[in-house]
This record gives structure tokens, sequence and C-alpha cells, in this order.
């Protein structure tokens, strides 16, 4: 029983999420719960239950796009990309592909929260991609600084790291946000391409 209302969730929440995608990138970034509902095919109290505003809707529905935004891996012992490249590069041609969804939404009441998603995905990103080429003591792993390894001193940097991610990502995004507004069509991977070289002069290993 348990298993089969689960299931119902899932499919009830998946259809919601693939509503607000496709209403919002038809250019409708005040979509209401009602419109939501009809799109997907459930009753506006279903959308409640499982999401409880369109903010939350519209959070969902970025965190669902975004998994097609993931970081490029390159073999290890190179370092042909830096982290904010690797990590970066592919959300902003993924906020390229789906630039009608981002340029509606983000301009839209419902804009905070979309950006909230996408910039907790990139900075989640950048932590493990900086854990995988082991430059920073990410998920308290001790490293050494000036000849002594302490977790507490890691988790410092870590923290530092964190804060200065989030500002930087939170710049971009506004950012793109506000080119997508003023030009449609905007070259957003050439302006990632302008920023790149000031982005990672924010912090070591970036």
């Amino acid at each position: 029983m348990g298993g089969r209302m689960d299931r119902r969730i899932e499919r009830t929440r998946t259809a919601v999420v693939e509503a607000a995608v496709a209403l919002a990138a038809r250019g409708a970034p005040a979509v209401g719960m009602t419109e939501i509902a009809t799109a997907a095919g459930v009753s506006r109290k279903a959308v409640y239950e499982n999401f409880g505003s369109r903010d939350e809707v519209l959070r969902s529905a970025t965190e669902w796009l975004l998994r097609d935004a993931v970081p490029s891996v390159e073999p290890a012992g190179t370092r042909e990309t830096t982290v904010w490249v690797a990590v970066l590069a592919p959300v902003v041609a993924h906020m390229t592909s789906h630039r009608d969804y981002y340029r509606n939404v983000l301009s839209g009441p419902a804009g905070a929260a979309a950006r909230d998603a996408v910039v907790d995905h990139a900075v989640a990103g950048l932590r493990a991609e900086r854990a995988r080429r082991n430059e920073s003591g990410a998920d308290g792993v001790g490293r050494v600084v000036g000849g002594v390894g302490t977790v507490a001193r890691d988790g410092a940097v870590a923290a530092v790291q964190c804060r200065r991610d989030r500002f930087a990502v939170h710049g971009l995004v506004g950012l793109v946000a506000d080119v997508l507004l003023q030009r449609s069509d905007a070259d957003l991977g050439g302006l990632f391409r302008e920023l790149t070289e000031g982005l990672s002069t924010l912090a070591p290993g970036g």
C-alpha cells in the first residue's frame, strides 16, 4: 500500500513540475497554482499538499531541470580547466538551453526561489569538484596547512570558500537574468567566458 502511495505522490509531483516548466517556458512568469494544477491534470489541493506554495513548485521545477547541468570531469591528474569552468560552464549552457524558462521565471514572483535553486546546485557542484580534486578539505577531511593538519582549520577554510562561492554564483545568476531580460537571444556562453578569469581569482584552487 505504501509503495503504491509513494508512486502516486511521485507521479503527481512529476506532473506538476513538468507542467510548471512548460507554462513558464511559454511566457507565464506569474503562473498560478490553479493554472499549474489544470495543466498537470491534478487538483489544486494536490498541488498544495505536495508543494505548499508556488515558490516551492518553481524551485522544484528548477531543480528538476538542473539534472542535466553536470560538471565536466577531467581525467585524474589533469588541470585543463579551473573548478569554476568545470562546474559553472555546464550550468550556463543549461540556462542557455532553457533560456525561455529562466528569462520568465527569474523575472517573476518566484524568481528568488528559482535563483536559490541554481545557486545551491552550483555551490554544491563546486564543493564536490574541489573535493574530487583534493583542493579544499571538504567533508571534514583534514588538510595540511603550514605543516599542521587540522580538521577545525579545514572547516573554517571550507566555510569561507562556501560563502565566496555563494557570493560569486549569486552575482553570476543575477547578471544572466538581467542580460536575458534585455535580450532573449543573448550569448550567455560568451558572457561567462568574459567573467571566468575574474571568478577564478576569488579563491585559491578556483
